[in-house]
């Protein structure tokens, strides 16, 4: 995996840290989201694992790479393998065809990075 891949990668992460109270302060719909977030992927009928994989399923069709990072990490929280991320992947390309099939990519990347990262430092910060 290239440097640069890294780099976007720990951008995102960056960004969203250091936005997240600005956010709070000055955007309306955001404490809102945040609750409609955690309400949604709380464990019911299905589990977060599941949730966050459909959730990332829907970030590459949706071509939305943060979104990508975020569901991925935290489907790999959740505890989720490589064979489910995979088959969330191919779920993607059949609902979005060649162009999920690109960004599907940065997934594989990530998951790399997100993989590096538990291996060497199994602490690792949450987003």
């Amino acid at each position: 995996m290239s440097d640069l891949s890294f780099q976007k990668i720990e951008q995102s992460r960056s960004d969203r840290k250091r936005l997240h109270q600005a956010f709070l302060s000055n955007v309306k719909t955001y404490k809102p989201f945040l609750e409609l977030e955690a309400r949604a992927f709380e464990s019911g009928a299905l589990e977060k694992k599941i949730k966050e994989l459909m959730a990332l399923s829907i970030s590459i069709v949706t071509k939305c790479e943060p979104c990508m990072e975020w569901h991925l990490d935290q489907a790999l929280q959740a505890g989720a393998t490589d064979g489910e991320i995979y088959e969330s992947i191919d779920v993607a390309i059949e609902m979005g065809g060649g162009q999920a099939g690109a960004y599907a990519r940065f997934v594989l990347r990530a998951l790399k990075y997100f993989r590096g990262r538990t291996r060497d430092n199994p602490n690792r910060d949450t987003p």
